[in-house]
């Protein structure tokens, strides 16, 4: 599987061709999911305990969610237009979700049913902050990359890319699409 692939509204999400397993109550990617069940029993070991939300999503699941929300913005007042505009900014269509692929998790607090806006608060968001990338995983949806990722601040969602590159990308304040335009060619030449 490629860890690098670049999932967003323009480009889709692999239809399988991954093995999934269970990690923490979510299904991810087979090298995704180990990474994950590593990185929360480390976090646990050192006193901060990290639910696992939502894992691998099908593109179905990912439809509902898409006309859930829609149609709960247009029974508001909203025109259907303006409806998926303002979905688009939080949610991914179907097949366009890092989600579809198995390489993002959503995390929170243990007692959390839901995504959390202000999880950055969180100790748990702090030991992500200083410690995802070593297994691996980055804070997909940075504040102030909007404008690059097309999404808005996600401090919940983490993408699998793999360590070597997840310790750039955090080292150097960058997100995906950033790391894919200025340091793909020269990191895929050192694989």
């Amino acid at each position: 599987m490629d860890y690098l692939i670049l999932v967003d509204a323009i480009n889709e999400a692999p239809e399988g061709g991954f093995t999934l397993e269970n990690a923490c109550g979510v299904m991810l990617e087979r090298q995704a999911a180990a990474a994950l069940r590593a990185m929360l029993e480390t976090a646990k070991r050192e006193g901060v305990i990290i639910k696992a939300l939502s894992g691998y999503r099908s593109r179905e699941y990912q439809q509902r969610l898409w006309q859930q929300e829609t149609e709960k913005l247009h029974s508001g007042g909203l025109s259907l237009a303006e409806a998926e505009r303002v979905t688009a900014r939080t949610l991914a269509r179907p097949g366009h979700s890092e989600h579809n692929c198995g390489l993002a998790v959503d995390l929170c607090t243990p007692k959390a049913d839901d995504t959390e806006d202000g999880f950055f608060l969180t100790p748990q968001s702090r030991w992500l902050g200083k410690s995802a990338h070593k297994f691996g995983f980055i804070l997909r949806y940075p504040r102030m990359k909007e404008h690059l990722t097309g999404i808005s601040y996600e401090p919940w969602h983490y993408r699998y890319v793999g360590a070597e590159a997840a310790a750039i990308i955090t080292e150097n304040g960058l997100c995906l699409e950033e790391f894919l335009h200025f340091y793909s060619d020269e990191f895929i030449q050192r694989i």
